[in-house]
């Protein structure tokens, strides 16, 4: 059966295409309720299909891709409510439509979740963020479709990784901390595994000592650690995310803790809401917007590991290190 075009159902009613597509966009208030009518009508009886709704039953070659964002404990449920996801979101959705393509978001728990989602719509590929490697090795055996993984270290082969180069970024919070007098530090972090893990690595790389504060995802959580531990000991701190270091600002300062007179704080990713905390955070910050446009355009590539570089951006939340008697 030939199939039914928006121009043939117009040319039926004697109508123009743009007011046949109006009235089924819903931007029909110049149109007369008896021609909405009998478009409605020809259209029911017609078994005209919009292109977008042949996308969905996978009709047509698919124009969407998925993003799948990993929904930690330490976002209580809310993770497309976190800055950063925020904003790579942003930048996912200006770099989908630059290739023509729309997106679809999803949070999920496991891999298992992911994949699910991706079975579910006739996606042209998947985005997937803030797993490990094993998820992305399990969802690569799978998915049939292109995967590319955010922050991924895995080297096998079968899909894209897209990483921030997070030991070099670790390396030069260290270096700058050091320029400064600082020796001793400790390093805030929920885990030890993949992202994390090279970051405080990165800081020792650049001959500090450091004392790992390992703190709950639980954001009412980690404020209460936040609230009884003791930095006494150290003269700067090295939080693994910008989330983390600027939740520690607003609890030193509770506590009459001065930054950077006191204790200076560095954070990781380089998120716009740092700019606004108290002190400025300074902070190791990630190219999201080159992260995010590798990320779909290697969906039409060969496999292959990307890496996105980092700077140090300085602000106020980081000086001179105090003696400690």
């Amino acid at each position: 059966m030939e199939k039914i075009r928006l121009r043939d159902i117009a040319d039926a009613l004697g109508l123009s295409v743009a007011t046949v597509s109006n009235v089924l966009n819903g931007k029909d208030s110049k149109v007369s309720p008896a021609t909405r009518i009998r478009v409605l009508e020809a259209v029911e009886g017609s078994g005209y299909l919009p292109e977008r709704a042949e996308v969905l039953l996978g009709r047509n070659p698919s124009r969407m891709v998925g993003l799948v964002v990993n929904d930690h404990p330490e976002y209580s449920g809310h993770p497309l409510e976190d800055p950063y996801n925020a904003r790579f979101i942003s930048f996912l959705q200006r770099a989908a439509v630059r290739h023509g393509l729309e997106l679809l978001v999803k949070t999920a728990r496991t891999w298992e979740e992911a994949a699910q989602f991706a079975s579910m719509w006739n996606m042209t590929g998947l985005v997937v963020s803030g797993f490990c490697d094993a998820d992305y090795v399990s969802l690569r055996q799978e998915m049939k479709i292109p995967l590319a993984a955010c922050d991924a270290f895995s080297r096998e082969a079968g899909f894209s990784s897209v990483t921030v180069q997070d030991r070099k970024g670790g390396r030069l919070a260290g270096e700058h901390l050091k320029s400064l007098g600082h020796s001793r530090v400790t390093c805030t972090t929920t885990n030890m595994i993949c992202d994390d893990f090279e970051r405080i690595q990165g800081i020792r790389d650049a001959g500090l000592q450091t004392d790992l504060f390992m703190i709950s995802g639980d954001r009412t959580v980690m404020r209460e650690q936040f609230r009884q531990h003791d930095f006494s000991h150290v003269t700067a701190v090295f939080c693994v995310s910008d989330r983390q270091a600027m939740e520690l600002l607003c609890i030193l300062h509770e506590r009459g803790i001065r930054v950077p007179e006191d204790l200076s704080v560095i954070g990781f990713d380089g998120i716009e809401a740092g700019i606004w905390a108290v002190p400025p955070l300074t902070t190791i910050a990630q190219d999201l917007e080159a992260k995010a446009e590798t990320a779909i355009a290697s969906l039409f590539e060969d496999p292959a590991s990307h890496l996105i570089d980092v700077e140090l951006t300085v602000r106020r939340s980081t000086g001179y290190a105090k003696t400690i008697l």
